[in-house]
């Protein structure tokens, strides 16, 4: 490559690295890998909860290889960040050869286009650095379309390595395969062969799976996919997102298109790739997480035949290098413009998740009657809050019973893309506590459901934890009366409940959603009781709220939550004496009380 390549790929590069530091985000989903590795080393085995064999993992080579980075010293977490940017620099760098050498009379301008794009956008510096292995992934998936054609061999073994490190590398194979027949550079033998060659060299890992997990595919393979109309709703709403974001919603791939017989070979084969992807994103229903992270390994194959085509438009303009130039640039700043807000919400939500996970697991963690705890988002929570303590993920990533055996609950509309959960075994495994994503609302299926069974709202009650600052909800277990196994109520009863812990800032429609809450479900869950009485409070009908919060005290048998919102009813009244009976009793399960009560907006 010239020097005008190199000298235009350091501040392309110095893009890459500005907006990693810029959004700086540690996915919460990568504490999971973290959790095996550190079992793993510390002599459990590839496990996530001590002495239970479930692959709740996809990403095996991620894994091995921060294992040994931190076997050799390296901290664990720095490492991941630190190797997937580097992947995402690489990956840059590989544009850049790929086009240097798949299109050798183009000139430097067009090198760099590609490579420009892929730092201007935004989700490879997001993802890359996330903890993840999204950016090794995109790097061995680049690298196995680049040596498909020249260096065969090359190319089985990187797919081969992209496959240990997730599973869709095989996917990527039968695409490279299929794509090549389709374009006609290769034979039905040949790609048999390939095929054929890539299956035995991932052969071994197969065996090691189903001999060490009793199972060929992760269990989160269980948990995640699906093919229904309810997944296809979702991977349409997914891909149109990313295409809204980065091919002018969708507009862009007519281009290609219309000059296909005119692209390369390379540009037709990765054009090829990039549809068989994106259907398959689009059939399993997309990613529940946010920032385009399933459709990063696409934009190498989006973004070559793009390129292709404006210079195919303008071969024959008399001042194409100029006019290309300044449309890349163009292009470049509406790749990283149009989706700046959407990646910056998403890493700040990503941070705020991960900072409450993390002060909920360490605190936890010095909690000595909790030896279970069950979670619908258990990354830095299982992290941080230690091996010992037994983590049952309620959405069934890292638990077989879920993933495999989902309960069924009529009406009950998912809103997230895991979909699977079954509260009647959650129970049934008496976890000391539960613990929402989003404090004490039920979000997510696998928490509106628990709502529905007698054995949570009468032997959980809502408790306050405070840890670094940090506060929220969560639901300890704090008796074990006989109940009924399956639910009681139907589905039209949580739907209420979260509709009216959702309304925040119109606390009278919340109030009128509680109260026919209460008159349609059961009479014993103390939520309702708890939260009408705030939102009576707050909307200065103090008689209501104390009957309200006297109620929850006597369902509840004293949960902290309850009588701190009575506590503050108590204050605003002046009844002090009350309110210091009642700070007494919060201290036994909250010691440090006092301390919370100092933080800003405690009182309210």
């Amino acid at each position: 490559m010239s020097r005008k390549v190199w000298l235009g790929l350091l501040p392309i590069a110095a893009l890459l690295l500005y907006q990693f530091f810029s959004f700086d985000v540690l996915q919460d989903d990568a504490f999971i890998s973290f959790r095996y590795i550190r079992n793993f080393l510390d002599g459990f085995g590839l496990v996530f909860n001590l002495g239970e064999r479930v692959e709740g993992y996809t990403n095996f080579l991620w894994i091995i290889l921060l294992s040994v980075l931190t076997k050799l010293g390296l901290p664990l977490i720095e490492s991941a960040r630190s190797v997937g940017i580097l992947a995402g620099v690489g990956t840059i760098l590989l544009a850049a050869y790929a086009a240097h050498r798949l299109y050798p009379k183009r000139n430097w301008v067009w090198i760099l286009s590609v490579p420009m794009l892929l730092a201007a956008n935004g989700a490879l510096a997001y993802w890359a650095g996330s903890g993840l292995e999204t950016g090794l992934f995109t790097f061995l998936a680049a690298a196995a379309a680049v040596t498909y054609f020249s260096r065969p061999a090359l190319s089985l073994l990187l797919l081969a390595l992209a496959t240990l490190t997730r599973p869709e590398g095989a996917l990527l194979a039968f695409l490279f395969g299929a794509s090549g027949i389709l374009i006609k550079q290769k034979s039905w033998k040949a790609t048999l062969t390939f095929w054929g060659g890539l299956a035995l060299l991932l052969l071994p890992f197969a065996v090691f799976k189903w001999l060490y997990y009793g199972s060929l595919f992760p269990n989160p393979f269980y948990a995640k996919t699906g093919f229904s109309t309810e997944y296809w709703k979702s991977g349409v709403e997914y891909s149109f997102m990313f295409l809204k974001h980065y091919g002018l919603s969708g507009a862009a791939l007519l281009l290609p298109l219309m000059f296909w017989k005119k692209l390369t070979v390379f540009s037709r084969f990765s054009l090829l790739i990039f549809f068989g992807y994106g259907v398959y994103l689009t059939a399993i229903g997309g990613d529940v997480l946010k920032a385009h992270r399933f459709f990063l390994p696409a934009l190498f194959f989006l973004y070559f035949p793009l390129a292709d085509c404006a210079h195919r438009f303008l071969e024959n303009q008399t001042y194409r290098v100029p006019v290309f130039s300044l449309a890349l640039l163009v292009i470049a700043f509406f790749s990283y413009k149009i989706p700046l807000s959407y990646l910056k919400t998403s890493a700040r939500w990503e941070k705020e998740l991960v900072g409450k996970m993390t002060n909920a697991g360490r605190f936890f963690a010095q909690s000595e009657g909790t030896k279970s705890v069950a979670a619908s988002t258990i990354g830095a929570l299982s992290y941080y809050i230690g091996s010992q303590r037994r983590i049952i993920d309620m959405i069934g990533l890292t638990d077989p019973v879920i993933a495999r055996t989902p309960e069924k609950i009529e009406g009950l509309v998912a809103s997230w893309k895991e979909r699977h959960f079954n509260a009647g075994y959650v129970l049934s495994q008496k976890p000391e506590v539960i613990l929402f994503s989003t404090g004490y609302k039920p979000s997510a299926p696998a928490e509106r459901a628990l709502f529905l069974y007698p054995d949570f709202r009468q032997n959980y009650r809502m408790e306050l934890y405070f840890y670094a600052g940090s506060s929220d909800a969560y639901f300890r277990r704090f008796r074990n009366l006989p109940l009924s196994s399956t639910p009681d109520q139907s589905i039209g009863f949580v739907t209420l409940v979260n509709q009216a812990l959702n309304r925040g800032q119109d606390k009278r429609v919340g109030i009128r959603l509680l109260r026919k809450a209460l008159a349609e479900g059961p009479p014993d869950c103390e939520t309702i009781y708890t939260m009408l009485g705030y939102y009576y409070f707050s909307t200065g009908e103090p008689g209501r709220a104390e009957v309200c919060f006297n109620k929850a005290i006597e369902l509840n048998g004293g949960g902290s939550i309850s009588r701190y919102y009575y506590r503050n009813f108590l204050s605003y009244e002046g009844r002090y004496a009350e309110m210091e009976e009642q700070d007494s009793i919060i201290l036994r399960t909250v010691p440090n009380f006092k301390e919370f009560l100092q933080t800003p907006g405690a009182s309210q």
